[in-house]
């Protein structure tokens, strides 16, 4: 089973190929005013609004790691719907427990991904196996055993704690690029700024995945 590093490769490739337009980056390094942004911060804050009741904060953090946890999901389970049910229950569990949230002992992002990757294990281990469609099982037949459907699983979470320490500019380009299959111009339509800062944006993207991912530890 691939660990991060060789995920995040593939990661980058396919961020990369799907927001193709000129795969030549930009020499000038575009500094946002959003990469001042605490994304950390920024989360506990919003766990702390949620957890005094703001719905508007639930809607700005399901926003930000909506599709980062149904991609989790969709992984480990390799079904739409129970996907869609694991990212539901996923943000239903946050928004109950936000008052218990701890942002010493975890980061919000790492702490729904990890929820979304119980509940996904646990749909999975419902079924009795690993419910991958036919077309994608191995020679053999059988589907991955439960042991590399945690490993996948943690890698897949190990990956989004990395992207959820990006600024907020950067991740945002990211996602639309990977989540969205947009283009880089389309992108820069999406968020209204010159294609030269979403390049900018995506290559110090990339960048900082590579740098965070060795930093979170050897299993990376």
């Amino acid at each position: 089973m691939p660990g991060a590093q060789a995920v995040i490769g593939g990661f980058a490739a396919t961020a990369s190929r799907r927001a193709r337009v000129d795969t030549t980056y930009d020499a000038l390094v575009v500094v946002d005013s959003l990469d001042m942004v605490d994304p950390a911060e920024a989360d506990a804050s919003a766990v702390r609004a949620m957890a005094a009741g703001d719905h508007e904060a639930l809607r700005g953090f399901y926003d930000r790691y909506g599709r980062m946890v149904h991609a989790i999901a969709y992984r480990i389970t390799g079904d739409a719907q129970a996907a869609e049910e694991c990212t539901q229950d996923a943000f239903l569990a946050v928004w109950k427990s936000a008052s218990s949230f701890d942002p010493s002992r975890s980061q919000a992002a790492t702490w729904v991904c990890a929820i979304a990757r119980n509940r996904a294990l646990d749909a999975v281990r419902a079924t009795g196996r690993r419910p991958v469609p036919s077309e994608q099982l191995p020679e053999n037949g059988f589907a991955p055993d439960s042991a590399d459907v945690v490993a996948e699983a943690d890698s897949a979470v190990h990956v989004a704690r990395a992207m959820a320490q990006l600024p907020p500019a950067q991740f945002d380009v990211l996602q639309l690029a990977y989540f969205d299959g947009l283009s880089q111009s389309e992108i820069a339509q999406r968020l209204e700024v010159p294609i030269g800062t979403v390049k900018s944006r995506m290559r110090l993207a990339l960048e900082r995945m590579r740098e965070v991912i060795g930093d979170l530890g050897p299993e990376a």
